[in-house]
């Protein structure tokens, strides 16, 4: 914090020395001048992250002083107005004119010193923001320009190369080179996402919405496990789903922070791998289910169990089975009109993408029951799950 300069502008000697006081103590760096001329010298001068600005000043006022420094939100300063004589149609222009905060004379010094800790910290958190989202932009474009110019330069090798053998088997592995990294910066690319969303969850006070960012970031995770599955595996078309789902349920329990001598999930998955057709939604479908659970079936218990099965039947197809000994769901819930936009999800997973059967039960907890066929592509956008 050494490094942070906050600029004073007051025509009272008294009010600077007592602001000076208290932020010198906290290790700021302070400048203060008398009137907008003044301080629009030393702005230039010293380029301040925090303006404390009084409205009432000789030669130039400060709202002709905001008007000569436009600020704008890409700008590295604050700033704070005090004022003693402001009027509201003042106040709502010096908000026009980009403020982030005011006061009114006279002013509890502990409130001044807390906007001021407070508007720093959130300018610093918007510029740390803003970093990080033009580099994601840059990831974006570098990528997609690469995979541009690789996917150019596989066609032109599988059109030179058609009628020879050798050739053919070489341009092959190449694309399963390409196919695993693309995998790979999709995953990469969808954690930048989720560390994004993480980041921006610390600055939100309100739980409902930091329950949806949490489901964001959960949604987000189930999707890159999958590309980080197929990443690892040598059969770039299916995937190990037993061992998909059991690093999916550690994850849920990580990050709900889950006391596992409380609620105690047991789990009976058969080996099987499937297609990533199948897969996402089949994932998505789980994270919705055993996040629900997590998050509520177990309010005012002291614990319960959780239990997740997944069964390949005698006719080829799979039945997933999500339970829990909580509270239930609301009777007479209709899935598909929920209020709830996981329960929608997970209706829609199952009947539009899986084309599946849903079933639940709320009597001693909630279960529900899915049914489904692994999905087969037999040609480009054409599906076939019989």
């Amino acid at each position: 914090m050494g490094n942070d300069k906050i600029l004073i502008l007051d025509d009272e000697q008294i009010v600077i020395d007592a602001i000076t006081k208290n932020l010198s103590r906290r290790n700021y760096e302070i400048y203060s001048g008398k009137n907008g001329k003044e301080g629009l010298a030393l702005y230039h001068d010293v380029n301040p992250i925090l303006i404390i600005l009084d409205l009432r000043m000789p030669v130039m006022d400060g709202v002709e002083f905001l008007r000569k420094i436009n600020l704008s939100p890409s700008d590295s300063c604050s700033v704070v107005v005090l004022t003693g004589h402001g009027s509201d149609e003042e106040m709502e222009r010096c908000f026009e004119l980009g403020i982030s905060a005011f006061l009114r004379k006279p002013f509890n010094i502990y409130e001044l010193l807390g906007i001021v800790s407070h508007s720093i910290a959130l300018k610093k958190v918007e510029q740390e923001l803003r970093s990080y989202r033009d580099h994601l932009e840059e990831l974006v474009e570098k990528s997609t320009g690469e995979l541009q110019a690789t996917n150019d330069m596989l066609q032109k090798e599988i059109v030179e190369r058609t009628n020879a053998e050798k050739l053919a088997t070489r341009s092959l592995r190449d694309k399963e080179v390409l196919l695993r990294e693309i995998h790979h910066r999709v995953k990469n690319n969808l954690q930048i996402v989720s560390s994004l969303l993480d980041l921006q969850t610390k600055y939100i006070k309100d739980p409902e919405t930091l329950d949806m960012f949490k489901d964001s970031q959960n949604r987000l995770k189930t999707m890159a496990l999958l590309h980080e599955k197929l990443y690892q595996s040598d059969n770039m078309a299916e995937i190990d789903f037993a061992k998909y789902l059991t690093n999916l349920l550690d994850h849920l329990y990580r990050s709900y922070c889950i006391d596992t001598s409380c609620i105690l999930m047991t789990t009976d998955i058969d080996k099987a791998t499937i297609g990533l057709d199948t897969a996402v939604p089949c994932g998505l479908i789980v994270n919705e289910l055993v996040s629900n659970s997590l998050k509520h079936a177990f309010k005012g218990r002291q614990g319960g169990q959780l239990n997740v099965y997944l069964h390949k039947l005698d006719d080829g197809r799979f039945k997933l089975t999500v339970s829990d000994t909580g509270v239930g769901l609301p009777d007479g819930i209709d899935l598909k009109n929920s209020k709830t936009l996981g329960l929608r999800l997970v209706n829609a997973l199952v009947i539009e993408q899986l084309e599946g059967t849903l079933e639940f039960d709320t009597n001693n907890g909630t279960s529900f029951w899915i049914v489904f066929r692994e999905l087969k592509y037999t040609t480009r956008g054409t599906k076939d799950g019989r």
